[in-house]
């Protein structure tokens, strides 16, 4: 048999014949490649995020990182130390008048808002968004009262990294406090007409002007991984096995085998 030039070669290991082909045996050995390498692939995504874990709780149980190295950081955040859940601490003043109110936030089956307050750092620097917590919304269309904490305060806080850039809402309110259905704070610093810190503060508990903290807490799952992987290892096992009984005579084997041994039971 002559394919593209190539002879297809009959190889015998005992009873079993198997037909050899060079490049069916390529095409046969790129495909198990790549389902193998999709399958650690997978794994590594696996481990890349059990990593990412393991960060967050380190950063999550840590102690408070002074603001100065914080906004020292080039960009906001860096290294594995700041980061996303990294505590922070900074002392400052709620700029109490132009907060804004975040739309469709849910906490204990109820609707409201996530109330977000501008602070201002007493070392200076832009205005830092702290996100309070979560605020019970108003009867009808009034906007809820939101509390004012005056004077200066230390407070403990977590830093929020979105894992995608939010884009700016539309805002239809031409007073404060501003009512919008996701927060960018891009958006942010052109209303409040400063320059405003990249990311969000959210109020650890028991912090001056903290409200009920409706947050969840990031949820890192790996078991799709390890179930995606399983299926790439999977998929490279059966085309090994239907390629093996494909170029063979493994089934008339497996087929004689099983008759003698029936033969026999009788």
């Amino acid at each position: 048999m002559v394919f593209l030039g190539m002879r297809t070669r009959e190889l015998s290991f005992g009873a079993l014949k198997l037909r050899f082909h060079p490049l069916i045996f390529l095409c046969l050995c790129s495909s198990l490649g790549m389902f193998i390498s999709l399958g650690f692939w997978q794994l590594d995504r696996a481990d890349e995020k059990m990593a990412l874990a393991a960060a967050l709780q380190q950063r999550a149980s840590a102690q408070p990182v002074a603001w100065q190295d914080i906004a020292a950081a080039e960009g906001g955040v860096a290294g594995d130390a700041i980061g996303n859940m990294t505590r922070v601490s900074v002392t400052g003043e709620y700029q109490n008048g132009i907060s804004f109110l975040v739309l469709f936030q849910f906490f204990q089956g109820r609707a409201g808002y996530e109330l977000v307050t501008p602070f201002k750092p007493e070392s200076g620097g832009p205005l830092i968004l702290v996100s309070r917590g979560w605020l019970t919304a108003s009867t009808g269309t009034e906007r809820p009262a939101v509390p004012d904490v005056a004077g200066t305060h230390t407070i403990q806080a977590q830093l929020f990294v979105p894992e995608q850039q939010i884009p700016p809402a539309e805002v239809s309110d031409t007073d404060w406090p501003v009512r919008v259905p996701r927060l960018s704070v891009e958006q942010a610093g052109r209303l409040l007409g400063e320059p405003v810190y990249p990311y969000v503060l959210r109020l650890e508990a028991n912090q001056p002007g903290v409200q009920s903290r409706h947050w969840a807490p990031p949820r890192i799952e790996t078991r799709g991984h390890f179930a995606y992987a399983v299926q790439w290892f999977g998929i490279a096992l059966l085309v090994l096995i239907a390629a093996v009984f494909y170029a063979s005579n493994l089934a008339a084997i497996l087929s004689s085998d099983s008759s003698e041994r029936s033969s026999a039971q009788r």
